[in-house]
């Protein structure tokens, strides 16, 4: 046999033998994959069960999962640490589901091993039970020695929650893709989480007076005549933290404040065209705008206007979010040893004292005594501080608590958060939407207002979404609406007694429009203006007793907010306000 035949032949059989050992290697690969998605899947419920420990303060069973998570994390990085796994990696459509799913453990292999043994310490340290109150004061110090570790691991898994977002789901097999996009998406909450926690470590300290003694004004909304961030500032009081140990001070109410001929905070054009000038000169209307932390500065400039005093900041709460402190406190006493429950504190402070004291500077003293009663209550450390803290940090998310520093640097990281309750006004990549209530006439019938707004994203047209915003309203006045307190329900010209009437503000995204408006079926007019760069649509609407209407809002989110839209509503009384939002057409 010629020598050239030969070794044609014994090429034929390497190459043979070669492909054989190729596909070998990439049947094993695959094996090991299915193995390592197992076990990925496997710690990714560890992680879902260890969070639910760490929420409800079960430090051993946290440990115990802890240890079974980096067991199964280590099962997985055995299973993609193959030399199959180089050659299967680089294999068209086999290689991008290898590199996802080897990508993936490592992630949850940082995780795991050096990010969440860092959280089991700091639960240890810092936990609602922690920040509990004793004998009126909070001990400061677990806070200050956690900040680093808290900010450490809010900046890695900041870092893991990019790797995992960046891994393209497109091209991978279904049963690949799946996961990923679930752990993308429970690693972005726990980013988040994170970063609220490492926020919260840095600015409570100094807020609480660790530096120095602080004052506050502390504002009680009241939703049953509605403004933008919630109700009309009803009822005020001075709030000092010193060392930890928070005092209320004196309780005043807006008539004490009083208005002023001329803005002691000077108003914006844009703010006067959208507001008027009741804005600046009315303590009860300075939150006609959404955006708290300018309410926040005109109300501070009012309180050192008339008393000469400047605060460090302002706090807001809203009867929804004290009636869930109550859930966590107890009941508490107050006027003439009335009890007060999570039951019925929002029909009372809203509804029912209007009937019992028809006197409006008696109501304030009933407020005052009830803000006085609930802070107490907490100061003290009365109930459940985990149900305390937990209620709180809803109430929060929804818009119910909200929270100003006056100075800069502490601003700035409240400012990303809820508790700011600010007007977003740089574009990301949600288009951000806002809708807005503000009573149109002097009553307390917004109790009885209930309304849902929902958001479609119709279309995607180069890269700008097509959205249709709608908002259905209805008013539960009883139909012995003629029995209801004048206060509650005085005479409204032109529109009847008993008719609830708002001007509604619907907020366009950052670089995106409004096109157009329709009114229980009918196309309407509306008024067109801006605010801090938003296009802002107002429209003033009526609602008679037992009635309903609707309104729908076409707008155009702004280029490249391709994400699915995001929906801030005025909070109400019997619920959040925010409905159905369609994920984004341009994903």
């Amino acid at each position: 046999m010629p020598t050239a035949h030969r070794t044609a032949r014994r090429l034929r059989w390497t190459l043979v033998a070669l492909g054989v050992v190729a596909v070998l290697l990439v049947g094993f690969t695959g094996y090991q994959a299915l193995k390592a998605k197992t076990a990925l899947e496997q710690v990714a419920a560890d992680f879902d069960l260890l969070s639910e420990q760490l929420s409800t303060g079960d430090e051993s069973g946290a440990q115990a999962t802890l240890a079974d998570a980096q067991a199964h994390d280590r099962a997985a990085r055995r299973d993609t640490r193959c030399p199959g796994w180089w050659l299967s990696s680089r294999i068209p459509q086999v290689g991008p589901n290898v590199r996802a799913v080897r990508s993936v453990a490592e992630v949850a292999d940082t995780l795991a091993s050096g990010i969440l043994p860092d959280v089991l310490d700091v639960s240890r340290t810092v936990s609602p039970q922690s920040l509990k109150p004793v004998k009126g004061r909070i001990d400061l110090a677990p806070l200050r020695e956690s900040a680093p570790t808290v900010e450490r691991v809010a900046t890695r898994i900041a870092q893991q929650s990019v790797l995992v977002h960046a891994i393209d789901t497109a091209p991978l097999a279904p049963q690949i893709a799946a996961p990923v996009r679930e752990l993308d998406a429970k690693i972005g909450r726990a980013s988040r989480l994170a970063d609220r926690a490492s926020r919260a470590v840095r600015l409570l300290p100094p807020m609480l007076g660790a530096d120095g003694p602080r004052r506050y004004l502390f504002i009680f909304q009241n939703n049953a005549e509605i403004r933008s961030t919630g109700g009309i500032p009803g009822a005020f009081a001075t709030l000092t933290a010193n060392d930890g140990r928070l005092r209320l001070g004196r309780q005043d109410d807006a008539h004490t404040i009083g208005h002023f001929t001329k803005p002691p905070t000077p108003l914006t054009a844009e703010e006067k065209k959208l507001f008027g000038t009741a804005l600046g000169i009315f303590p009860q209307d300075v939150n006609f705008t959404p955006d708290f932390p300018r309410s926040a500065q005109l109300i501070s400039g009012m309180y050192k206007a008339r008393t000469g005093r400047t605060v460090d900041g302002v706090v807001s709460i809203d009867p929804v979010a004290l009636s869930s402190v109550l859930d966590g406190t107890g009941p508490v006493k107050t006027v003439g040893g009335r009890k007060l429950t999570s039951g019925d504190a929002v029909r009372l402070l809203l509804s029912q004292v209007y009937a019992d004291i028809p006197n409006p500077d008696r109501q304030n003293v009933f407020f005052n005594a009830v803000a006085r009663s609930v802070f107490d209550a907490v100061s003290t450390g009365q109930g459940s501080a985990r149900t305390v803290v937990d209620n709180l940090a809803t109430s929060a998310s929804q818009h119910r608590v909200l929270v100003w520093s006056a100075r800069p640097e502490e601003q700035q990281l409240l400012d990303p958060t809820a508790l700011s309750g600010r007007l977003e006004t740089s574009a990301t990549d949600a288009p951000q939407v806002g809708v807005f209530f503000n009573a149109a006439r002097p009553y307390k019938l917004d109790y009885y207002l209930d309304y849902v707004t929902s958001v479609r994203s119709l279309s995607c047209v180069h890269g700008r979404q097509q959205l249709r915003v709608t908002v259905d309203l209805r008013s539960r006045v009883p139909r012995t609406w003629r029995s209801l307190p004048r206060y509650v329900a005085p005479p409204v010209p032109q529109f009847g007694r008993g008719t609830i009437v708002s001007t509604i503000y619907f907020f366009a995204p950052v670089d995106g429009a409004v096109r157009g408006l329709v009114v229980d079926g009918k196309k309407q007019q509306g008024l067109m203006q801006s605010l801090h760069g938003r296009p802002v649509f107002a429209r003033t609407v009526t609602v008679a007793p037992g009635g309903k209407t609707s309104l729908t809002v076409d707008m155009t989110g702004g280029p490249d907010q391709r994400a699915t839209p995001e929906l801030r509503v005025t909070p109400g009384v019997r619920g959040t306000g925010i409905g159905t939002v369609q994920t984004s057409a341009c994903s």
